[in-house]
Order: structure tokens, then C-alpha cells, then sequence
């Protein structure tokens, strides 16, 4: 069951090694979202955007991705037939259960190789956000830029995914056509809105104090645990380390995944555990078919073999971090892709048993995932 990865795989490694070296060499936001805390004060000094309004079936199309909006009463069966794209993949990459019903407004993501087209069947025009209008340099040229996307995970809300990015719950809520208190479903995907940064106003000695954000204000908290307004000021509680039993390897402890620096790219048991030299991750036993997500928020590095032409996604992350993803196929992403935390990237491939094997890397040098996951 032990994974052997050839040659092909530690030259990719290397590779990716040397241009995590290159601090541009990916063009990453490297804010540390679970690290350090957030000043939620710059959310007061930016200026947000209007949403482009979209075509008459609900399209917006950006420079390097397209949107849907759902219309009331709408399953995802209905989005598809009128954007022309397959019912199920659309569903399957928004988490959306064929038989939901869709919120007006919803914001549904298409692929990256999935393209809506005109209704005679011609390319759309890009729609690119001119926020010049935004700058205090009047002679500023059009400065085009398009929102980030979010993929939301378990727990999260509008209040910790609008302090994530620095942006104000209401601004994001308008963007997504949400309220404060919409229930967000893992698996969907949320505009950030595009702000432009405007000159902090400078206050008079001892005035204007910045107040620190909980820890806790970016991490999803249990649904049911608490309101989101105690959420938003109660510390975090410590880390319950919990046991796991798996069959015939003794008991496995692990951190409580909100806390943790990755999450769980796929759910199940840990049936194989890390030993350098041996095993250089640990194996996670999932069904065939299992959805695979990105441990964080990072970029797509390398996608290659190994020796048997098993596929391998390495993703870049900050910090000088990379995690490796094998035995899947069905890949989602492809090389230079930006992904966020939960992202589905593949699926567990078939096998006997079927698991997923995942790493973490500093370099070349592999480390214990259990201290990451």
C-alpha cells in the first residue's frame, strides 16, 4: 500500500522548491489568515465597487472566470440549461444538491474549463471592473480588476469571511446577494468585493487606537455552538486534542481542524501514518470517488506523475509551505491555478483500499502532516 514516488517526482519537487525561493514567483496574497490577527479598521478606508450587472440570463463574465446568478425558484438543473453547461459538474463544483433550491442572487462559480456562451452560441465580452473612479489621482488611468472568489467551508459566515478579506460585512453581503444571517453552505462560492485603498485619515495624538480583532474572528465556529454576535468576541477556546481509533495501527491524535494550520483534504481515518524515510505523509482512507480539497489557501505549483502515472498536485502556500496530493485523478485545477481553503482539486482514485495520500513539505524536506492537519 506504501506510495513510491520516482524520479519525476522528486525533480518536480525540486523545481517547485526553487521557486517557492522566488518570493514572486506565484504572485501570492501571503497574508497569514490563521495566524495573526486582522485590523478590521482598514475595511472603514476602502472603497468598494459596484458588482457589474449581468447579461440577461444572469452571466458575468470576467477576465479569467465566469459567474451565474440564480434566479427565484431556480435548481441547479435550470441554471445549466440556460447557460448551456453540464447540470452535474455545476452542481458538483459548488456543492449544490440537484435537488436545492437556489436563493435569488446566488452566486454560482463555473470551472475553469467550463464556458457559458451567448445564446446564438458566440464568446461573451469580458466584463472587466473599471475602478479608476476610486482613485484620488484624477489623472489616473483605468485600473481593471476583477473580485477574488471564496469557497466557503463548514462553520463560516458572512461576519468571519468579511473580516477575512478586511471588507465589511455589508459590502459583501450586497456583492453576493445575501443577508447578514444567511446560512452559507459548504462547498458555494462568494464575490469578494473590489476595494481600492484611500489615505488613512491621521488622528490627533492619543486618538484613534486600533482595538486588536479576537483570534478567532477569521475561524468557522461550530454551527449551533454560539450566535454569530458571541462568535465574533468570545476567545478562542484551546485546542481538545481527541483520539481516533484505526484499525490495526493503534490510536491517532489530532488537533481540532479549526485550529489547525491545514485542514483535512479529504474526510476519513488516517490508515497509514507518516514515517520519514518511509512513508513521507501519512494515507487517508476515503471511498473512491471522494472529494479531495485544498489544505489552504495557495496556488497550484506542479501537476505531474509518478513512476506508475498516478497523478501529483503540489501546491504552493505561505510560509514556505508545500502540500502534495496523490493517488487521485478527476483533477479539478491545473497549473498556476489559484485555490482557496476547501477547494475540491480532485478526487480519491480507486483502489484496495482506496485512500489519499498527502504531504507536507518545507522544501525537499518532508514533515509530519499531524502537526499541520
Amino acid at each position: 500500500m506504501a506510495l513510491t514516488f520516482g524520479s519525476k517526482y522528486i525533480l518536480s519537487l525540486c523545481a517547485v522548491t526553487a521557486l517557492a525561493g522566488c518570493t514572486n514567483s506565484f504572485g501570492l496574497d501571503v497574508r497569514d489568515q490563521f495566524g495573526s490577527i486582522l485590523d478590521t479598521t482598514s475595511a472603514a478606508v476602502n472603497a468598494v465597487a459596484v458588482r457589474p450587472e449581468p447579461d440577461a440570463r444572469g452571466i458575468i463574465t470576467f477576465t479569467s472566470y465566469q459567474i451565474v446568478l440564480a434566479r427565484t425558484g431556480d435548481r441547479i438543473d435550470d441554471v445549466a440549461a440556460r447557460i448551456g453547461v453540464d447540470a452535474d459538474r455545476l452542481g458538483q463544483f459548488n456543492g449544490i444538491p440537484q435537488e436545492a433550491i437556489l436563493r435569488y442572487g446566488e452566486v454560482i462559480a463555473l470551472p475553469s474549463n467550463m464556458t457559458a456562451v451567448a445564446a446564438d452560441g458566440t464568446p461573451l465580452t469580458p466584463t472587466v471592473v473599471d475602478i479608476s473612479e476610486l482613485s484620488d489621482d484624477p489623472s489616473a488611468g483605468p485600473k481593471p480588476a476583477e473580485p477574488k472568489r471564496h469557497r466557503v467551508v463548514d462553520g463560516e459566515t458572512v461576519f468571519t469571511i468579511s473580516r477575512l478579506y478586511s471588507v465589511t460585512a455589508e459590502d459583501l453581503a450586497k456583492w453576493n446577494s445575501l443577508s447578514l444571517t444567511t446560512e452559507l453552505r459548504p462547498g458555494q462560492y462568494l464575490l469578494i468585493p473590489i476595494t481600492q485603498n484611500l489615505p488613512t485619515p491621521v488622528s490627533a495624538p492619543g486618538e484613534g487606537s486600533i482595538t486588536p480583532t479576537p483570534p478567532s474572528s477569521t475561524r468557522p465556529q461550530p454551527r449551533g455552538e454560539m450566535p454569530p454576535a458571541e462568535a465574533m468576541t468570545t476567545p478562542p477556546t484551546a485546542t481538545v486534542p481527541v483520539t481516533v481509533p484505526v484499525a490495526n495501527t493503534g490510536p491517532v491524535t489530532q488537533a481540532s481542524q479549526s485550529d489547525a494550520r491545514f485542514m483535512r483534504p479529504v474526510s476519513g481515518t488516517i490508515i497509514r501514518s507518516y514515517k520519514k524515510g518511509s512513508n513521507e505523509g501519512v494515507d487517508i482512507g476515503a471511498p473512491e470517488g471522494a472529494a479531495v480539497s485544498a489544505a489552504d489557501v495557495g496556488t497550484v505549483a506542479a501537476i505531474t506523475e509518478d513512476t506508475k502515472g498516478v497523478a501529483i498536485v503540489v501546491i504552493k502556500h505561505a510560509d514556505g509551505l508545500l502540500t502534495v496530493y496523490t493517488n487521485v485523478d478527476n483533477l479539478l485545477v491545473k497549473k498556476g491555478d489559484a485555490v482557496t481553503r476547501g477547494q475540491q482539486i480532485a478526487k480519491v482514485r480507486a483502489g484496495t483500499p482506496s485512500f489519499l495520500h498527502f504531504e507536507v513539505r518545507k522544501g525537499l524536506e518532508s514533515v509530519d502532516p499531524d502537526d499541520y492537519i
